[in-house]
């Protein structure tokens, strides 16, 4: 199965640019949700460019929607990377203190270093009628519970005596983090919630596949321990690269490639197949499906080395927004 074989892995959507007058000097997204603020196991900038740099060509109004909730998304995920890192700053749990005086009594304390964003959290999903009270089919009610579910999932992934055991566990983190993610996202309706948080555990396994060598260098590996006990593998050998040249690894990657990977794309067809969605989530879906079609490719290109991967794939991503930045810029309006 090759799901993926019609997808360009070079940028095709420019949106189109403003008129002269209108034109500010660029901005890169990262600098708007605050990629590299607090520290954290790496600096997010240059994957939040990767990720979500199409969303500075849409309107205004839309771009304001899709901004606030990606800055969101990335504060509360550095913060939790910075408690694991400073544990005695306790970012993240005070956070999560400030957010759960905000669910349960709707305060927002002004002298909290996150009162922007509280506060804006619950302009948008604690609107209304009293909470607890919403319509459980309501998408603001389903929005809070999966933004709920991210933040629980954010604590237990970032533990760090983190060991996934099973496939099963594998799959489970998938959807409670970029699953629940996908279902945050603005325009989103009931008609293609499921769908999306598929799509969501989907764009986790590219994550993690992207992602290997940074995580080794931090003693994290993602893969299940039965699957590299199946294949001869220890997590040892994944940390310190010593696996690659393996048969074992070499098979493990096979199966991860064209077995998983398949059928996660099995599974999130209904959202990537899906009809009648806003057009920012079409131009996030086209903008995701070339992303990972280019980290399958660099990833089956150096032969599964997650050890070489980073530096090639990086290299290709500064290119392709590079050259984004120069035809926008080329093409007015």
């Amino acid at each position: 199965m090759k799901p993926i074989e019609h997808i360009s892995s070079r940028l095709t959507y420019l949106p189109a640019a403003a008129p002269a007058s209108e034109r500010t000097p660029y901005q890169p997204i990262s600098a708007v949700v605050g990629s590299s603020h607090y520290r954290a196991l790496s600096d997010d900038a240059l994957k939040d460019e990767d990720n979500a740099a199409w969303v500075l060509g849409l309107a205004p109004d839309v771009k304001r929607a899709w901004i606030d909730r990606i800055r969101w998304i990335r504060i509360v995920d550095r913060l939790a990377e910075n408690e694991r890192i400073e544990p005695h700053a306790r970012r993240f749990s005070r956070f999560m203190v400030a957010w759960r005086r905000v669910r349960s009594c709707g305060f927002v304390d002004p002298c909290c270093p996150f009162a922007r964003e509280l506060s804006a959290i619950h302009a948008l999903w604690l609107r209304g009628p009293a909470l607890g009270r919403l319509d459980q089919d309501d998408v603001q009610t389903r929005s809070l519970a999966a933004w709920d579910a991210y933040l629980l999932a954010l604590a237990d992934y970032h533990a760090p005596d983190l060991l996934i055991r099973t496939l099963k566990e594998h799959d489970t983190m998938l959807v409670r983090l970029s699953g629940h993610i996908f279902q945050l996202v603005p325009f989103l309706t009931k008609e293609h919630w499921d769908a999306a948080g598929e799509f969501g555990r989907l764009d986790q396994f590219f994550n993690n596949l992207r992602d290997m060598q940074e995580d080794a260098d931090r003693g994290i590996c993602y893969l299940p321990e039965e699957e590299l006990a199946r294949h001869g593998i220890t997590r040892a050998q994944v940390l310190s690269g010593r696996c690659v040249d393996t048969p074992g690894y070499q098979g493990l990657m096979r199966y991860w490639l064209d077995e998983v990977m398949p059928a996660l794309y099995a599974r999130a067809a209904p959202f990537i197949e899906a009809r009648g969605l806003h057009p920012s989530l079409e131009i996030m879906r086209e903008w995701s499906l070339r992303r990972y079609a280019r980290i399958t490719r660099v990833f089956r290109a150096t032969g599964f080395d997650h050890r070489r991967f980073p530096a090639r794939y990086w290299a290709e991503v500064r290119r392709d927004l590079a050259e984004r930045r120069q035809l926008v810029h080329a093409h007015p309006v």
